[in-house]
């Protein structure tokens, strides 16, 4: 939405666009939940052999763990500090901080991911609007933030498929295109909103968006890389897994908390001196992937 919203403005075909992201899942939590959201999976392959996305990233995370020699535990960081930096914003789904302990005894839902590698069924919705800087100047709005880049890749949708699994080729693509279209490099990056649908997503991601080797992602997190102090702050707000996952407003509500970053407006979670910000929203489970550099105008 978001893109369609960038696209339009920037080939002039409207002034001002107002961008939402609605969704209602909660009418009906049970199996019949999964089974709708499998529809993203790949039919033939995936969603038929009765494979959840709980399920198809369990896969992922196996063979993470196998190839690069990491523990289970070791993913408990993308989880504890999802929940810690939830505590400071006042619409996400969980306020409770999460001890290693507590991932460590999660329920099992498909191993070795547990209801604590996972986020959550919600409701949520999101808005933002999009206009040019006249528009925006003659609006009084003082603190403005720019798009300087909004791309959109796609890899294959079943992991059979893919020329290797452990890497998310749509997220690699996208975020190359979007370093290019901005003129900034993953140095340059002051935070990454990422699409931590799953713990190993949000591992794959940050290898994908060139903050870690191969492999390297979950060490990333265990060194307090990814904290609010860290060298790259992620999922500043909470995230998918803390902030909720609402699937149809997920991707608006992340480019509505980096603004806010960028603003200086996200309260106890706000960060020192940022000025460009990233955004990274996944289809399925990797078939696509949309990405936004964002960079507030001093």
């Amino acid at each position: 939405g978001v893109h369609v919203g960038y696209l339009s403005e920037a080939a002039g075909l409207a002034d001002t666009v107002l961008v939402t992201g609605v969704e209602k899942m909660t009418d009906e939590i049970s199996c019949a939940t999964s089974a709708d959201l499998a529809m993203a999976a790949d039919a033939d392959y995936e969603a038929a052999q009765g494979l959840s996305f709980a399920a198809i990233n369990a896969l992922l995370m196996q063979r993470y763990m196998y190839e690069y020699q990491v523990k289970r535990e070791d993913f408990a960081c993308f989880t504890i500090n999802a929940h810690r930096n939830a505590l400071g914003n006042p619409y996400a789904m969980f306020h409770r901080p999460v001890s290693r302990e507590d991932y460590l005894r999660a329920k099992p839902i498909a191993a070795p991911i547990s209801l604590l590698d996972s986020s959550p069924i919600c409701d949520g919705a999101a808005a933002v609007v999009l206009c040019s800087e006249k528009i925006a100047r003659e609006l009084g709005q003082e603190s403005l933030v720019h798009i300087t880049a909004s791309t959109v890749a796609t890899d294959s949708i079943a992991l059979a498929h893919r020329r290797n699994l452990l890497t998310l080729e749509g997220a690699k693509l996208s975020t190359q295109q979007a370093y290019q279209m901005a003129g900034v490099s993953a140095e340059d990056i002051s935070f990454f909103e990422l699409h931590d649908a799953f713990s190993i997503i949000a591992a794959l991601g940050l290898e994908a968006a060139g903050f870690a080797a191969r492999g390297e992602g979950v060490r990333l997190a265990r060194e307090g890389e990814i904290a609010l102090d860290g060298r790259i702050p992620i999922c500043t707000m909470g995230g998918l897994k803390a902030r909720g996952h609402p699937v149809g407003a997920s991707g608006v509500y992340q480019v509505l908390e980096a603004v806010r970053q960028l603003r200086g407006e996200a309260g106890k979670n706000q960060l020192k001196d940022c000025r460009l910000g990233m955004t990274q929203s996944i289809g399925g489970s990797g078939a696509t992937t949309i990405t936004h550099i964002l960079e507030r105008v001093e």
